[in-house]
């Protein structure tokens, strides 16, 4: 569940978050979870969607790619700041009137490119790769 991601999350890199509050799952990151390189679903309610898109811009990004049972878990991050070309898009393409959500993906390839891998989980044993910054995303 997404929430438990959401906990795992919190614990690793210290942000409690406010669960009672609307947008962004912890304080300062959102987190995302795919199975087996799927992409990563954003979503945006009716009344609140347009402000969690631009904080979108602003917090970082925690990126879970889990598969073979959970017996293997990548972890990356992007600040916001790098995923702009799709946050802008988006906000010009906020339908208006809509449902109740508007539904975006961000492709696991994409985030594989441009994240930094934070740590790798295989059978329960944890890796930390080198991290060097990676350059933001242009285009």
């Amino acid at each position: 569940m997404s929430s438990d991601w959401e906990v795992f999350a919190s614990i690793l890199v210290g942000d409690l978050g406010k669960k009672l509050a609307a947008g962004v799952d912890l304080s300062q990151h959102a987190v995302k979870s795919a199975f087996n390189g799927g992409s990563y679903e954003y979503q945006y309610h009716k009344l609140t969607g347009k402000k969690k898109l631009r904080r979108d811009m602003e917090v970082g990004h925690l990126f879970f790619d889990h598969r073979n049972n959970l017996r293997h878990v990548d972890l990356r991050y992007v600040h916001g700041s790098a995923m702009k070309q799709f946050f802008n898009k988006w906000l010009q393409e906020y339908p208006d009137p809509y449902q109740q959500r508007y539904r975006k993906n961000i492709p696991f390839q994409w985030v594989k490119e441009n994240g930094m891998l934070l740590m790798t989980l295989t059978d329960g044993e944890i890796t930390y790769p080198k991290t060097t910054p990676k350059p933001v995303a242009r285009g």
